[in-house]
Parts: structure tokens; C-alpha cells; sequence
């Protein structure tokens, strides 16, 4: 699977600016099309080191690689590939209204209008967002918020896509079409998450940490469902 890797994060370590570690010395491979679940005790560095995956962090040491080409010395070629969905929407919602993030990306993209049009009625339709198109995301809900920052990330279509818990403090509607969402994805996924159930519902492997901020297992998703093991290292 290493052979085939699209994302390599080879000997990676990270430093908070206040001098905390975030992990050391960490390897992570991620194969074309996988869809990976990472799971761990909060505070055990899942966040952190999924950001530096996605080249939003840099590493104090090692290299991340996507198809075989450093994310940072290619910053603006990665940035059109590869999608972030932060847990807490408000971090990545900016703009006046939800049909100005929908189109943000597509800007960026200077895509025509005739496509950037059928795109955003496309992605409202498909998040039950038409309602609130003209809303500004300060005033929705927690579940609206979120269903808004997915359909912004997925509406350019990037290839690889990183979820930090995409299905914390949603209500069961929002939780469900995430899950549905996340179901017909194609793209290579990567996705943080506490939640047992959306691991083995979302992932066809596995990555786990521990609260050392070591990676213990990466593999088959059966071994979640070994309770004694998921308690022992505090994930339930």
C-alpha cells in the first residue's frame, strides 16, 4: 500500500507555538481512494496532525507527499486538490451570506458564471440549503453551519478530502445526510472522529492513536469493535 500511497507523511513531528508537542516522529501512508478514519482519545493529536497532512501545518521534521510531491513546495497546486472540513465550522465561515460561500472556492477558481450558477443550485439542492441561501452563517444553526462548510469544500470537487469529527454537535438530520454524503464521496478521505459508529460506517481502514500522540495500529476497522481495546487505550 506504501507503493501506492497518495498522501506519505514520512517522519513527521509537529510543535505547538507555545512549545507543546503536538506528536513525534510520526508515518502515515493513505492509499488513492481510501477512505481512513483516525481515531484516538481527545487531545492525542488527531487534529493537529491531519492539518499537517493537508498542508495547512508545517512539520518540524519529515516530509508530507501527495502523489509523490512535497504539499508545501506545491502550496498552490495542492490547495485546488485537497478539501478541509474544520470541526468547528465557524473557523472556516466568512463571507456575508451562504450563497457567497458557496461561490468563494469557484471565484478563486475563476470559474464562468454559467457553471458557477449550476454548481451552487446543485450543492443547495443536494444540502436542503436553498431556504437560507441568502442567510449570513452567523445567524444559522449548528447543522446548518455545518451542512454549509461541506457543501463549500466538495462543491470544487477536490480529490482529497480531510473531515476533522464531521458529525460533532450536529442533530440527527445533519448527521445522517453527512453519512450519505460521505457514502457516494469517490475522492481519497481522511476523516477524525470519537464516534465508533461513523468509523466503521465511513472507513475501509483504520488509524489509531494512543495518548502518548503515538499512532498504535493502522489496519483493518474490526478491531473497533474489540470494546476492551477501545477502553484501555480511553476512546470509550
Amino acid at each position: 500500500m506504501v507503493d501506492d500511497a497518495l498522501i506519505s507523511g514520512v517522519d513527521i513531528s509537529y510543535t505547538y507555538p507555545d512549545g507543546t508537542r503536538g506528536f513525534d516522529r510520526l508515518t502515515v501512508h493513505v492509499g488513492r481512494g481510501e477512505k481512513v478514519a483516525l481515531i484516538g482519545p481527545n487531545g492525542c493529536g488527531k487534529s493537529t496532525l491531519m492539518m499537517v497532512l493537508a498542508g495547512l501545518l508545517r512539520p518540524d521534521t519529515g516530509k508530507v507527499l501527495i502523489d509523490g510531491r512535497d504539499v508545501y513546495q506545491n502550496a498552490e497546486e495542492m490547495r485546488k486538490r485537497i478539501g478541509f472540513v474544520f470541526q468547528d465550522p465557524d473557523i472556516f465561515l466568512f463571507n456575508a451570506s451562504v450563497e457567497d460561500e458557496l461561490r468563494y472556492s469557484l471565484n478563486q477558481l475563476d470559474m464562468n458564471a454559467e457553471k458557477m450558477d449550476d454548481l451552487v443550485t446543485h450543492f443547495s439542492e443536494i444540502f436542503e440549503l436553498k431556504s437560507i441561501l441568502d442567510k449570513p452563517p452567523f445567524r444559522l444553526s449548528g447543522g446548518e453551519k455545518k451542512r454549509v462548510e461541506i457543501a463549500s469544500v466538495l462543491i470544487y470537487d477536490p480529490d482529497i478530502l480531510f473531515l476533522d469529527e464531521p458529525t460533532a454537535n450536529v442533530d440527527g438530520k445533519t448527521r445522517r445526510k453527512i453519512l450519505e454524503i460521505l457514502d457516494s464521496y469517490r475522492g481519497t478521505l481522511v476523516l477524525s472522529t470519537h464516534e465508533i459508529d461513523i468509523a466503521e460506517k465511513v472507513s475501509d481502514r483504520v488509524v489509531i492513536m494512543n495518548q502518548e500522540k503515538r499512532i498504535i495500529y493502522s489496519g483493518d476497522k474490526e478491531i473497533i469493535r474489540e470494546k476492551s481495546f477501545l477502553e484501555e487505550i480511553g476512546v470509550i
